[in-house]
């Protein structure tokens, strides 16, 4: 028994090592990508300063990769439906989406740093005050970061054991309302910006519509899979 044990508890540390490698991987492609895109389309195209990457084009390509790795971890449940292959990938889910909401957590982080008018001038009334439109965005994306803090809280194996499986699944699963408030949050923040392509630096996509878009895409796959069920053998 405790040989099983044992080598249990090496199996799970073999897939926590594996988990956060495959991860880490690939937070830095998407990274990599978030960062290149938004280089190009602010300080490239649109002429923002290079003194402005350290925090405000960075916080940019931190809210889409944030955006990004936590819709993957979304997806690979219901991409099961369509690919066996991924099946033994799901363990991933946990890692993805963890490292997801830690760069969620650092966006929020800088997005308070840098919430002013010299930044955000559209959010901003002449008094100085938030207009309805900042304070939407802000709402639902302060609301979005408590629900994944509290999902990754319950990601913590300790507090996972303590919770019934319904009450950890519900919580778990409240993570699509969180993502759906994001979705209000990118759509308020941008929605003004993306009906006028001429006023597109360089004709790239706002960062808003491109996760925007993503997160349609990645809801639409939940929604799909929920409506036509997988028939049991």
């Amino acid at each position: 028994m405790k040989k099983l044990e044992n080598k249990k508890a090496e199996e799970k540390h073999e897939e926590r090592k594996s988990g956060w490698k495959i991860a880490f991987i690939i937070l830095l492609i998407v990274l990599l990508i978030t960062f290149g895109y938004s280089i190009l389309r602010y300080n490239v195209f649109k002429g923002v300063g290079i003194e402005h990457l350290p925090l405000y084009i960075s916080n940019k390509a931190l809210a889409l990769a944030a955006t990004i790795m936590i819709g993957l971890s979304f997806l690979l449940g219901p991409l099961c439906r369509f690919s066996k292959r991924i099946v033994p990938k799901l363990y991933l889910r946990k890692y993805i989406g963890l490292l997801g909401f830690g760069i969620a957590a650092i966006h929020g982080v800088i997005s308070l740093l840098l919430f002013n008018p010299a930044y955000y001038q559209k959010f901003f009334a002449e008094t100085g005050k938030l207009t309805l439109e900042g304070e939407l965005s802000m709402l639902f994306g302060i609301l979005a970061i408590f629900i994944f803090a509290a999902i990754s809280i319950t990601s913590i194996p300790s507090v996972e054991s303590g919770l019934h499986p319904k009450q950890w699944k519900f919580i778990q699963r409240s993570g699509y309302l969180a993502y759906l408030l994001v979705l209000l949050h990118v759509l308020v923040m941008g929605f003004s910006g993306w009906f006028d392509a001429s006023k597109w630096p360089g004709g790239m996509y706002p960062i808003t519509l491109v996760a925007f878009s993503f997160i349609v895409f990645v809801l639409l796959i939940r929604v799909i899979v929920m409506i036509f069920p997988k028939k049991e053998n």
